[in-house]
This record gives C-alpha cells, sequence and structure tokens, in this order.
C-alpha cells in the first residue's frame, strides 16, 4: 500500500499511527504542496480534492482520512476494531464528532494562527473568536467524556487517533487547554504511546 501525505499533516499521522499500531506497513509518498504535486493531474485523478492524504491499494484509491482508517482496521482482526457493533457504533461516534464539531474549528485556528502569520496576514480574530465560542462547547463535551475513563470509547480506539492529532496542535495555534485537565492529561497517554511518538 502507498500513503500519500505530508509530513506536518495531522490527518496523514492519523493513518500512519493507525497502521503502526496493527500493524500495516506503508510505502509513504511525500507531496510537497510548495511545488504544487497535490495538484499535478496524476495526483488529482487519485484524489481530486488535491489534499491528503490518499492510500492507493492496488488499483484502489481511497481519501478521507476517517474512511481510509475504517478500511485499513477492517482488513485484519485487531482490538482498534470491535467486534461488538455497539461498541463500533461508539467508535464511529467519535470519529464523526471530530469530523464534524472539532476539525472545522480547529481549521480556522490553522488558518488564522499559522497559515496567515506566514504570509505576512492579518488574522481576522472574529473567526479566531467563534472558532474558541464552538470549541468551548465541544471540548467541554470531551472533557466531561473523559473524566472517568482513559480514552474516549473506554479503550484506547480510532476516535482516539482522530481526536488527538487534531487537538495536539494546540500549543501551535496558541490555544489553552488549562481549562480541560482530563483532556490533557489523555493527550499526555496518547503520545507516551511508542507508535504515536514514532510518527512525529
Amino acid at each position: 500500500m502507498e500513503l500519500y501525505t505530508f509530513p506536518l499533516s495531522p490527518n496523514g499521522k492519523r493513518v500512519r499511527i493507525l497502521g503502526a499500531e496493527i500493524g500495516i506497513p506503508f510505502e509513504l509518498r511525500n507531496l510537497d504542496f510548495l511545488k504544487g504535486e497535490n495538484r499535478a493531474p496524476d495526483y488529482l485523478a487519485l484524489n481530486p480534492t488535491g489534499k491528503a492524504p490518499t492510500l492507493t491499494d492496488g488499483d484502489f484509491a481511497l481519501w478521507e482520512s476517517s474512511a481510509i482508517m475504517c478500511y485499513l482496521a477492517q482488513s485484519k482482526a485487531n482490538p482498534l476494531w470491535p467486534d461488538d457493533s455497539k461498541a463500533r457504533a461508539d467508535t464511529l461516534r467519535w470519529m464523526f464528532f471530530c469530523a464534524c464539531h472539532v476539525d472545522p474549528y480547529f481549521t480556522t485556528l490553522v488558518v488564522e494562527r499559522f497559515q496567515k502569520p506566514r504570509r505576512q496576514e492579518p488574522a481576522d480574530e472574529a473567526q479566531v473568536a467563534a472558532a474558541y465560542r464552538h470549541l468551548a462547547r465541544f471540548l467541554g463535551v470531551l472533557e466531561r467524556q473523559l473524566a472517568a475513563r482513559d480514552y474516549v470509547a473506554g479503550s484506547f480506539g480510532l476516535g482516539d487517533i482522530v481526536l488527538g492529532c487534531t487537538i495536539e496542535l494546540s500549543p501551535m495555534l496558541q490555544y489553552d487547554l488549562a481549562p480541560y485537565p482530563n483532556i490533557g492529561a489523555w493527550l499526555a497517554r496518547l503520545q507516551s504511546r511508542p507508535h504515536w511518538f514514532k510518527t512525529v
């Protein structure tokens, strides 16, 4: 299998962590976005969004990191893809929670706090304030979920990987996690996992 990604991609990191956790190796194809490799016709034929990651498995190409993770997790028996249908639904719940209620606002902060300063453009503080309001609501949900458990669904799983790879961007984005001690402790647990550390 080939994984097209780039070193700073949290979405690519999700897939790499999962592959390491369940023993699926990839041939990494690091895209140079500055050179426009993500807009090359050959790459757009695999992923018409021009984003990363993209997985190829023979002649099958798949994009969207959560879809890639579900595909990989189902490809071999492993504890991260539960046999029980309710446990699988719980896993998917937290993946969708991240996609709908966490990723969009972290993406805003990436644009306003990371990308714009590097282009010497002013941040849109109204956008930043809106992202902070939404994150206070939804990270509060996660903080309460982690009050009585080490991982979002009880044991380490796909939900932890997707959420963790996004939320660990907080220091780079000047987003203060101090109001969320359970999330802070959970992130420390994730980042201490050998496979997580190796993907940095």
